[in-house]
């Protein structure tokens, strides 16, 4: 049994493949409504984040996080070296430019952010060590003083100011800009003081702040070289610098700061983009690798069943789907049409046979996990019959052909699962070419959506997730809310919702923690009664480690940090 502080991660072999015991490991290890609960409504003990109780509407939150960990940390017995294997590279080196799951582990190690995850995932201090809300929109931040960037620049309150509008900038073009959109202003106080404003109550901005969010950049070294100086030549304030990147090949990490309030637990960092799973499990097996991320459910026994290999699960916050393009005059800007592809779909099937049961199919881009998701909804269920009548009601009883568009992924089993939904779409008469594109990233994929005019037509596989703040409002308003070029946010889905709109805007303005959950409901019943996408499955993930060097590891979901290790 998962022990009790263990809210997001167990071992393979506490959980069998049954349906019950399935479902009862995926809610111990926080999948549930109990994970909604901890991360969207409580009040976390490290560093409230905005929340209201549940009797009505917050009162304007004056809460400011408990006294800081210091500033320099007793140093540990360290790793000589960790290398952890990833399905992807990493695709960038500038944090604020391109996002990405293969990115983090670079991002974290080499950058800080004002606030970080703690491995509850709840809120804590990072570069800032105390905040507290002076109003309804103004935030107040205390500053870590003695930081120094790799090169040795000093950290202030400039600098966060410079980091923060760097984001927002236009011309930067950060993919990040979305996430900050609320902040209208920057205010230094003082050296290590500034005040955050936002346009309207941002009950998410402590998370927006934290990793995968908003890293911190060095001010002066950017304007004496420019921004394209941190696509070849990154420094930041974390615990680890630079060393170099060989792409597809590998990325070099060496410590920096052995005293870091974050703990490194290891001299050197390597990462490797290993994109063939049994290639990934071989080198975990011979010592190549000591952390790999993600095991598909076929290999998982391969590991258990090797001697001083062992196996973590996480529960995910990705749901990936098949997005429906409205894109143009054609049957997709029809109702009945998408709502046809969805009854088309056996997902139950897919899941069993080729996931071998560990992933369970969802009714909305979010999974339970979570804040905002809707547990009284119900996926569409397998039903070609209707999907038939559908489509001939909407004027195609003998279907019709679409694109497929593929980029690449970062998950398991990829080509076989859209293969297999080419495949039920084509029983129903909708024949979709499958036009694949290995050499393009989801997320380039879905920057060039958002930067470009026109298309793509038909449907195309994306796995996005609701990170980094485990928000409704991470997937709604990045890919369901009315396009915005100004905003760098919305759907490239070419439809235009403006009750969908509202119920958005309405929630990620509001502090009533209560009230948002009412609005995301509402907003999830339109996006599948739109059928605005086929929703797939969560997919927990497995990390494979070795536990001769490593005795155990916490995986937060969708990452590891290297600090979350524990040496054997």
């Amino acid at each position: 049994m998962l022990k009790k502080e263990h809210l997001y991660w167990s071992t393979a072999s506490e959980r069998r493949l049954s349906r019950r015991k399935l479902l009862r490991s995926l809610l111990q290890a926080g999948i549930g409504v109990a994970g909604v609960s901890v991360l969207g409504c409580a009040t976390p003990k490290a560093a409230p984040t905005v929340s209201s109780p549940v009797s009505g509407p917050t009162k304007t939150p004056t809460v400011s996080s408990p006294t800081p960990s210091p500033t320099k940390a007793p140093t540990a017995k360290l790793l000589d070296t960790l290398t952890v294997a990833m399905r992807q590279d990493i695709n960038n080196l500038d944090p604020q430019f391109l996002s990405g799951i293969e990115n983090h582990t670079y991002y974290v190690c080499v950058f800080d952010s004002l606030t970080h995850f703690g491995r509850d995932l709840q809120v804590v201090p990072g570069l800032a060590t105390s905040w507290k809300a002076l109003n309804d929109t103004t935030w107040e931040f205390k500053l870590r003083q003695g930081v120094v960037f790799h090169n040795g620049e000093e950290f202030d309150a400039e600098t966060v100011k410079f980091s923060i509008e760097r984001v927002k900038d236009p011309q930067f073009k950060s993919a990040f800009a979305g996430t900050i959109v609320q902040v209208s202003g920057l205010e230094v106080k003082d050296k290590y003081t500034i005040h955050i404003i936002t346009s309207s109550p941002d009950p998410l901005l402590l998370k927006r702040l934290a990793d995968s969010g908003i890293y911190i950049v060095p001010r002066k070294y950017i304007e004496a070289n420019g921004h394209e100086i941190m696509k070849t030549k990154p420094i930041g304030t974390g615990p680890y610098k630079f060393v170099k990147w060989v792409k597809d090949e590998v990325l070099e990490l060496e410590i920096a700061f052995p005293d870091h309030y974050r703990k490194p637990k290891a001299k050197r960092i390597l990462t490797k983009g290993i994109p063939q799973e049994a290639t990934r499990v071989a080198a975990l097996q011979t010592g190549a690798a000591d952390i790999v991320w993600d095991v598909s459910a076929d290999l998982i026994k391969k590991v258990e069943e090797t001697s001083g290999l062992k196996i973590k699960t996480a529960g995910s916050v990705s749901v990936p789907h098949i997005q429906i393009s409205q894109y143009g005059e054609g049957p997709l800007r029809d109702k009945r049409v998408r709502q046809a592809l969805n009854y088309a779909v056996d997902r139950e099937s897919i899941v069993k046979n080729l996931f071998l049961g560990y992933y369970k199919t969802v009714p909305s881009p979010l999974v339970p996990m979570c804040f905002g998701y809707d547990d009284a909804l119900k996926p569409y269920p397998y039903d070609p019959k209707k999907a038939k009548e559908l489509l001939a009601a909407a004027g195609y009883p003998s279907g019709f052909e679409l694109i497929f568009t593929v980029p690449a992924s970062a998950y398991p089993k990829t080509e076989e699962y859209v293969q297999a939904i080419a495949n039920y779409l084509a029983e129903v008469g909708v024949k979709a070419k499958l036009k694949f594109d290995p050499t393009k990233s989801f997320d380039a994929f879905s920057r060039e959506l958002r930067t470009t005019e026109g298309g793509p037509e038909g449907i195309f596989h994306v796995t996005p997730g609701c990170t980094p703040n485990i928000d409704a409002d991470d997937i709604l308003w990045r890919y369901y809310y009315t396009w915005d070029a100004k905003l760098g946010s919305g759907n490239r889905l070419y439809f235009s919702n403006q009750e969908l709109d509202r119920l958005i805007q309405a929630a990620r303005s509001t502090l009533d923690q209560e009230q948002r959950k009412k609005l995301y409901a509402q907003a999830l019943r339109i996006v599948q009664e739109e059928a605005y996408a086929i929703f797939l499955w969560e997919m927990p993930y497995h990390y494979g480690f070795n536990s001769q060097k490593l005795k155990d590891i916490y995986p937060r979901t969708y990452n590891l940090n290297p600090w979350d290790v524990e040496p054997a």
